[in-house]
């Protein structure tokens, strides 16, 4: 398969594009919402699992480790338990191997003392997994050392008592410590457990990894519902415009792919012939077109209501019409920052979390999070004229206009084209 990517900009038929060309977007059918019920591989992990992001000290989304949904490893917990939670992790994980890791991203995987000894890791093995493991004796350690040498990648637990681990520091390509320990001075690549905030950071060396609730949220919010924090978690991996995440995220998550074909396959997501799956319709979007619906599928869920319905057009609207104004010379950093800003200004309404929050947890960018902050930015500046046109307040709009040098009469030409192209999107939501 290859990217159905025509590159259109103009606010024509509902594509939503951002770039520099002017060609038309190629408007088809939509297609019928697929009803079949997942096979037993997929409901489990749609249930069970999800992806934790690890990022590095720039927040850039560098790593996955793949987790029980909602569940916190308890260090006491019955044998009974751990082997239970151990064996979902593990068929979730031999699924995702079967249909294939394409991703380019590690994906880390934590395996008790069983299955070290076991053929678990040779018959999983994958040049993408690395096996986190607790390493505490001599038996262990040879374990390990002989399937690294085969070319499994082991990633044990520092800490600075273990002296299993202080020896053998230099044969350990992967060294996951607490972020409270004293940073190791070693060449392997460190991956940070526990960072709570900013400061958690500074002590650790530029080419680490780090995963915590500072930048994900690793406990659901008691205020928000459980889809509310799924639509959270693919609203993080569409800004990432990954592909082969959002593939994974659709196999853990397969009741969101009727949804996400109807947007895909409306006017909205402007493709030239109807996709199948929700692999097929990824691909053919594209990576920026397939962030940008799996944003507005993230805004709405997978039982759009009448409010959510309300925020995801409001946002497209909002998107369609920033990128436009800003391809007729407002002065923000670009067309595509604008479309993105658009679309997320309705996202704490969507989601029930305050903007810094949302900033926060999906590690926006300055610009971005300015914006949404009410900053007097370029782009802050686009979101207030947005909301002087959805308010027919003409006195601000002249105010916002001149401000960015549009002329009057373009802004109304942009805001109505946009309100057009957008109610498209209301008819794939229901």
């Amino acid at each position: 398969m290859t990217s159905d990517d025509p590159l259109p900009s103009r606010i024509i038929g509902g594509g939503i594009n951002t770039v520099d060309s002017d060609q038309p977007v190629v408007v088809t059918h939509m297609l019928g919402i697929d009803n079949h019920d997942p096979v037993r591989e997929e409901a489990l992990r749609a249930r069970f699992l999800t992806f934790d992001p690890l990022f590095d000290a720039a927040s850039n989304l560098v790593a996955h480790q793949l987790v029980l949904r909602g569940r916190t490893p308890v260090a006491d917990a019955p044998p009974e338990l751990r082997q239970m939670e151990e064996d979902m992790l593990l068929t979730g994980l031999y699924s995702l191997t079967q249909d294939g890791l394409t991703g380019k991203l590690p994906l880390l995987v934590r395996i008790s003392d069983g299955i070290l000894f076991s053929d678990v890791p040779q018959q999983l093995n994958h040049r993408q997994l690395i096996w986190l493991v607790n390493i505490n004796n001599e038996q262990q350690l040879a374990r390990a050392l002989v399937l690294q040498d085969e070319g499994l990648n082991f990633c044990p637990t520092y800490t600075h008592n273990n002296s299993i681990i202080k020896d053998s520091i230099s044969v350990w390509r992967f060294l996951a410590c607490d972020v409270d320990d004293t940073p190791p001075m070693v060449s392997a690549h460190l991956i940070v457990e526990g960072v709570r905030h900013a400061q958690n950071q500074s002590s650790w060396p530029g080419n680490a990894w780090f995963k915590g609730s500072f930048f994900s949220g690793e406990t659901q919010p008691s205020d928000n519902t459980h889809e509310q924090f799924i639509q959270l978690e693919l609203l993080a991996i569409a800004l990432g415009q990954s592909i082969n995440t959002l593939i994974q995220f659709f196999r853990l998550n397969p009741d969101m792919t009727p949804r996400l074909l109807a947007i895909a396959n409306s006017q909205v997501g402007g493709l030239s012939r109807p996709a199948e799956s929700a692999m097929h319709a990824l691909v053919m979007l594209g990576p920026q077109r397939a962030g940008r619906v799996a944003i507005l599928l993230a805004l709405t869920g997978t039982h759009p209501t009448e409010a959510t319905r309300h925020y995801a057009v409001t946002a497209l609207t909002r998107a369609l019409f920033m990128g436009k104004i800003t391809r007729l010379g407002a002065p923000a950093e670009n067309a595509a920052a604008a479309f993105e800003i658009g679309l997320l200004s309705t996202a704490t309404h969507a989601l029930s979390i305050s903007v810094e929050t949302l900033i926060r947890k999906l590690r926006l960018s300055a610009t971005t999070a300015r914006a949404l902050s009410a900053h007097r930015t370029p782009e802050g500046t686009m979101l207030q004229l947005t909301h002087a046109c959805e308010n027919n307040d003409s006195e601000t709009l002249a105010t916002y206009a001149q401000q960015l040098g549009v002329p009057l009469h373009q802004i109304s030409v942009a805001y109505l084209d946009a309100l057009i192209a957008a109610s498209a999107l209301d008819a794939a939501l229901h």
